[in-house]
């Protein structure tokens, strides 16, 4: 019974080997495919970037597809190999086709929509072949029956990663199915580069695979000569160990430690557990003239720990449990992308014999543990010796006073959020830019000139404050609400274009809010030009009066007069020099200027009062009244008051209609003024009203008194000439003489010359000592309505020319 027992263990022994056979070709195979994806991505990686010499690796591709034909043809003949060689042989027809695509694309010197979309064909076609032997080592490990617990566990394991394959092709081929909905035909040089890493993680997954055909059960110790050359005899084994792994090379002779390399190198992953423990790795490397080389240690299904000297690990992806460094010098794992459980990196000091922690780079590591220095809580990480850090998340504090490149990948920071100190004594670039939301109060505190990247923070409730030294710059490009506020020292220049609520207190000079609607009340002690989109709610300049040199200001677009709440006042801004008016304003009510030199208005501003600015000589008026949606939502009208501006020589509206009231009046040096936009009336609503005021100014006219009739000579009219008055003359004429709307003058013009010949006098003076407008015996004398006053009624505008 023994030897038949005996017997039939050989026999399932054999079928697994067979099995292992089958997966190990099939894995060179996915090597190869890879191999030939890899090259196709590159030519069209270059491509993108301007390389058109893609045509010469269509033979090498040949010749590869033709290598995978046979060597499947040489393997026993099963109903698993056969279709796998049916797979291939369909997928050898597809790469032909690429290898097409990509003379075309030599040719054609861009990446286009077929050519991508052949490559998502290619991959396609792997990941049929991968879930095929996947089913067919299924079938055979079933068939295996009560085999040997051990390897069966093995096998499965093997399955279980070449699912994971699976899984990352079909990533791929996601990225592929959206590297197609760009804009336009052509794949941009970042898709193709974001889709390259992603293929580069399922070839790390291969190698693993393709190790995984080489396994050994069990422990495996180097830790003295014998034992090193006890294990270098089975180096075939050893691809992947269903064992903890433990190396301590401090009793390893010097003159061994090439040939511990040949043997650990080899080494793949570390799989499996005992007694519920997962399987781990201990590594002691003591000799700095020959770095241990585990460069092929993929995967460890435990902890991972090294101590003494640094090795060659930089392939590691995933790790099981613990991970755990402590050696001199960088730690630097630009493959790790998990750790199930905690992070320890631990801080060496700077001494006489050693280096320190001079930078950290773990730029994709996903922790599920937390992330401590070996010394501090966790979270809490201090290394004083390091010049760059790069951490993917779980920090909570990092002091790092020499670094002058931080990154860190978190998404988000609930509380307590997160503070980072940056290099005290050059300037450093500060990169958050990975964060979306910071629920914690957040903190950066860097040297002058330093760069703080929120690049896609969209909401900061815990708030946010940053410190960048004299002229550093912040980048806040989505942040839309901070209910935590946010404060700001040292940027010279701010911009958010998106934040729309939260305090903001910044040492700015130059300051720019595009969505700054209502809630936000800055505070900007050091503001020399402030830009403010988006206002809806009244904004007093007279905040920055003592910094405020320049300001643009444009209010929020509304369908309804009611919900047109945004305005700008000043009563006092004694350094504002230029102003510009925009979007959709209820009013503006500008009085204290006595620095403006220009005045721009554009968009809808519905009231606008100029008055008392010192020295400006002209504005440019171009906005118009509030324009509702429909008549319902209608306004009031527009009303434009321009008093008391000594220097104002010129004023032109060039748009603006439908007046309520236009008031010019006290501006000393007015001589031309054009209201010949106005060309509407309000309409015959109850309490519709045009007022116009207009005296001591500049303006010139000339009058020519009326004439008496008598027996031989006939009457003639009062003559106005005025082209200040000749460009509203239509415009009075629409107004009705009784009834809405109604219409209310008090027009004066300052310097009128009598025929063109006498002196200057106001045109009420000339009115006044028109005394032959009333006599018209035996017909209707011309009555004037005040002409103490000027112009008053609108019949007197019949006079003008």
């Amino acid at each position: 019974m023994k030897t038949g027992g005996t017997m039939n263990f050989l026999r399932r022994a054999g079928v697994i080997l067979m099995v292992v056979a089958i997966f190990a070709s099939s894995c060179n195979k996915y090597a190869d495919d890879f191999k030939q994806l890899n090259t196709k991505l590159d030519a069209l990686a270059a491509t993108v970037a301007g390389v058109t010499q893609l045509s010469a690796d269509n033979a090498a591709l040949k010749a590869q597809i033709t290598a995978l034909q046979t060597a499947v043809s040489g393997l026993p003949t099963t109903g698993s190999i056969t279709g796998l060689g049916t797979s291939l042989t369909a997928l050898s027809g597809k790469v032909d086709g690429i290898v097409t695509a990509l003379a075309n694309l030599a040719t054609a010197g861009s990446a286009t929509k077929a050519i991508v979309d052949g490559l998502k064909t290619d991959l396609a076609a792997l990941l049929k072949k991968v879930t095929d032997d996947n089913k067919a080592m299924s079938d055979k490990l079933t068939a295996l029956g009560t085999t040997d617990v051990a390897q069966s566990q093995q096998l499965t394991d093997l399955i279980a990663a070449n699912n994971a394959l699976a899984t990352q092709i079909s990533t791929a081929q996601t990225s592929l199915d959206n590297l197609t909905t760009l804009t336009g035909t052509t794949a941009t040089q970042s898709a193709v580069d974001a889709l390259k890493v992603q293929l580069a993680a399922a070839q790390a997954t291969l190698n693993q695979l393709l190790a995984n055909s080489n396994m050994y059960n069990g422990d495996v110790t180097i830790t003295t000569d014998k034992e090193m050359t006890f294990w270098s005899k089975k180096i075939a084994q050893l691809g992947m160990i269903n064992g903890n792994l433990t190396i301590n090379t401090t009793a390893i002779s010097a003159s061994k430690l090439d040939s511990v390399n040949l043997v650990v190198k080899a080494i793949g992953a570390v799989i499996g557990s005992q007694a519920g423990v997962k399987n781990s790795v201990t590594i002691t490397s003591t000799s700095t003239a020959t770095k241990l080389n585990v460069s092929g240690l993929v995967s460890v299904s435990g902890n991972y720990t090294v101590s003494g000297v640094a090795i060659n690990d930089a392939n590691l992806s995933t790790v099981g449990g613990n991970f755990s460094v402590n050696y001199d010098g960088p730690y630097a794992y630009p493959n790790l992308t998990g750790v199930t459980g905690n992070l320890t990196l631990t801080r060496i000091a700077t001494s006489t014999t050693k280096a320190g922690t001079t930078s950290i780079s773990l730029p994709t590591v996903v922790v599920s543990g937390s992330v401590f220095d070996g010394t501090n809580a966790a979270g809490v990480l201090v290394y004083p010796e390091a010049t760059s850090i790069a951490l993917s998340g779980g920090v909570t504090s990092l002091t790092a006073v020499v670094a002058t490149q931080i990154t860190l990948g978190s998404t988000a920071y609930p509380a307590p959020g997160l503070a980072v100190q940056a290099s005290t004594t050059a300037a450093a670039v500060v990169d958050l830019s990975a964060a979306t939301s910071a629920a914690g109060a957040v903190s950066v505190n860097a040297f002058n000139g330093s760069t703080v990247k929120f690049t896609n923070l969209a909401s900061a409730a815990g708030g946010v404050t940053v410190n960048t030294g004299t002229s550093g710059t912040v980048d806040f490009s989505k942040l839309a609400t901070a209910a935590g506020g946010i404060t700001l020292a040292g940027p010279a220049t701010i911009e958010f274009p998106l934040l729309a609520s939260g305090a903001l207190t910044s040492d700015a000079t130059t300051v720019t809010l595009t969505k700054h609607e209502m809630a936000i009340a800055p505070v900007l002690a050091k503001v020399v030009t402030l830009t403010l989109g988006n206002v809806n709610n009244a904004v007093n300049l007279d905040a920055y009066n003592t910094t405020l040199v320049t300001a643009s200001v444009s209010g929020k677009a509304q369908t309804t007069w009611a919900a047109t709440t945004g305005s700008v006042a000043t009563t006092s801004s004694a350094k504002l020099t230029t102003l510009t008016l925009g979007g959709n304003l209820a009013s503006a009510s500008l009085a204290g200027l006595t620095k403006l030199t220009s005045l721009t208005t554009s968009g809808n501003v519905n009231s606008l009062t100029v008055d008392g600015a010192s020295v400006l000589t002209a504005m440019t008026l171009g906005h118009n009244y509030y324009q509702p949606g429909n008549v319902a939502n209608g306004g009031p009208g527009s009303n434009l008051v321009i008093t008391n501006n000594p220097l104002l020589t010129a004023l032109t509206p060039s748009v603006l209609d439908y007046p309520a009231s236009i008031v010019i009046t006290g501006n000393a040096k007015l001589a031309l003024l054009d209201l010949s936009s106005y060309k509407t009336k309000l309409l015959s609503a109850t309490g519709a009203n045009t007022t116009i005021t207009i005296n001591s100014n500049a303006l010139v006219g000339d009058y020519t008194n009326a004439v008496a009739i008598t027996p031989t000579t006939p009457y003639a009219e009062t003559v106005i000439k005025s082209t200040t008055l000749a460009s509203l003359k239509a415009f009075i004429a629409s107004y009705p003489a009784t009834g809405v709307p109604t219409l209310t003058l008090a027009i004066n013009i300052d310097k009128v010359t009598l025929g063109g010949v006498a002196g200057n006098a106001t045109l009420s003076a000339r009115m006044s000592a028109d005394a032959a407008h009333t006599m018209t015996p035996g017909g209707a004398p011309f009555n004037f309505g005040a002409p103490a006053t000027g112009i008053t009624i609108q019949k007197e505008f019949t006079l003008v020319q």
